[in-house]
């Protein structure tokens, strides 16, 4: 069946090169990228653009001007490498690890998230990191044996392309370092346990459980010093590279932010620093033949620092009454269709139905964009300089973050874009978000006959309906 429907397709179609995968969401994608490239370029374009169109167009204009990017060279590094230069001891390190606007890398990573088990408070959160490839497996398995050869060849490379001396043997060094994070990290499969990955400490309990970390300095750089305490996600992972941290000498852990600090920053910088990571980033991991083209990355770009400025935009044009009023029945009936089969189910028990019923009515529905839009005042965007604005737009979105800590949970908040084409369940706020721009053809017209919506878009709502019920959902 799979074959009579799709055959015609499976067997024509050319998949674009600068794509390692595609079917009906990169339909949609494609579509959604060029309406925002209009929408970015009418804003770099009109003489009477508000604030936020203009600040929308320039970060744009600045990103796509590769010819002002070649000619800056390895200029933007220097006041980051100066900042490496500098640190003298592991609390130093700690501190540019936590510094909202450094583009590094850190073998622990904190966010700012609902607390997983009072979801009417934030709470920070730590997690293992520090790798620049995608997961332990492809340091420690022989299957990526390949990779890991290529990858020590590409933190060579890249430091070399930097102008960072004696780059071969300090990539090994790098590459053993990360190797020994990879070692200590949890596997995928037990980082989706949600028993296991909530683990609450004070402060005096953080510093005792894993003392080699300085993290009151590391909370005081990421401006968290007002955090009485964090959740630790995979915590003898953690209390682990804290003792590794302190184990590695400075000067490697120096070698290893001047390599993460470029492959983090190379799409602003030179040429030959942005091929050699889509060459192992794209190429090599993902098989992706081409780079995309400036002005998609542009786009992307602009979405990543300003999303929320060009999703209202994106709304506005694309986005029509109807499609939000049916998509809301459409979610009302399926709600009330799975109502109906969790009674007739015959193994689950009373007390168990009862309970998923509960959960079920008190699902939030989401459609199209969210009730309050993001103020982007407070983001600097400067013309010309497309390194510094990365930089500015980590540290306005870090700085968002944090703000959030001593607020009530804002349950207006949505976690994509309207431009996204995707959806999301959220376990801690039980709620479905579907973004306008994954409802349009073929998921969802507003003119389609019901069935033909209930067919496409009805399976994307049961889907993000079924991660409430499934093995993080229920927790």
């Amino acid at each position: 069946f799979y074959r009579h429907v799709n055959g015609g397709w499976l067997d024509t179609f050319k998949m674009p090169d600068d794509f390692s995968s595609y079917g009906s969401f990169t339909v949609l994608f494609e579509r959604s990228e060029a309406r925002v490239k209009e929408i970015i370029e009418n804003a770099a374009a009109s003489a009477e653009a508000s604030d936020i169109e203009k600040k929308i167009g320039a970060f744009y204009r600045t990103y796509t001007d590769v010819d002002a990017i070649e000619a800056a060279g390895l200029a933007p590094l220097a006041a980051d490498f100066a900042r490496i230069d500098a640190a003298a001891t592991h609390d130093d390190i700690a501190r540019l690890f936590a510094a909202p606007d450094f583009p590094g890398q850190s073998p622990f990573r904190a966010y700012v998230d609902v607390d997983a088990k009072a979801p009417d408070r934030y709470v920070v959160y730590v997690a293992q990191s520090g790798l620049g490839m995608p997961n332990r497996d492809y340091y420690l398995e022989q299957k990526f044996a390949d990779k890991q050869t290529k990858y020590k060849a590409f933190v060579a490379q890249t430091l070399t392309l930097a102008g960072v001396a004696d780059a071969a043997a300090k990539a090994s060094a790098i590459y053993d370092l990360e190797h020994r994070i990879a070692e200590i990290h949890w596997t995928p499969a037990k980082r989706r346990e949600r028993d296991l990955t909530y683990n609450k400490k004070s402060r005096a309990e953080l510093r005792a459980f894993a003392p080699e970390a300085p993290w009151d300095a590391m909370l005081e750089a990421s401006d968290l010093s007002g955090a009485s305490s964090v959740v630790l996600r995979e915590f003898d992972a953690i209390q682990q590279l804290a003792a590794l941290f302190r184990a590695t000498a400075v000067s490697t852990w120096k070698d290893y932010l001047k390599f993460h600090t470029v492959r983090n920053r190379a799409d602003v910088l030179p040429k030959a620093i942005d091929d050699a990571s889509f060459a192992f980033y794209g190429a090599e991991l993902r098989g992706t033949p081409e780079q995309k083209e400036r002005w998609k990355r542009g786009v992307a770009a602009v979405n990543d620092a300003l999303g929320e400025a060009v999703g209202r935009l994106y709304v506005e044009r694309h986005f029509p009454p109807e499609s939000k009023a049916q998509m809301d029945e459409l979610v009302g009936n399926l709600r009330k269709a799975l109502a109906d089969r969790i009674e007739k189910l015959s193994w689950m028990s009373a007390e168990t139905k009862a309970r998923a019923q509960e959960k079920l009515a008190k699902f939030t529905p989401k459609i199209g964009y969210p009730e309050k839009w993001r103020d982007y005042s407070a983001l600097e965007v400067i013309d010309g300089d497309a390194y510094g604005n990365a930089a500015r737009a980590a540290a306005f979105e870090w700085a968002y973050e944090v703000s959030r800590l001593d607020k009530p949970v804002d349950r207006t908040e949505w976690g994509m874009t309207p431009q996204t084409v995707n959806a999301y369940y959220s376990p801690t706020r039980n709620e479905i978000v579907f973004p306008a721009a994954i409802l349009q053809a073929p998921f969802f017209d507003p003119l389609a006959d019901p069935a033909v919506n209930y067919g496409a878009i009805g399976a994307v709502i049961g889907h993000e309906i079924g991660h409430g019920f499934d093995d993080q959902g229920r927790k």
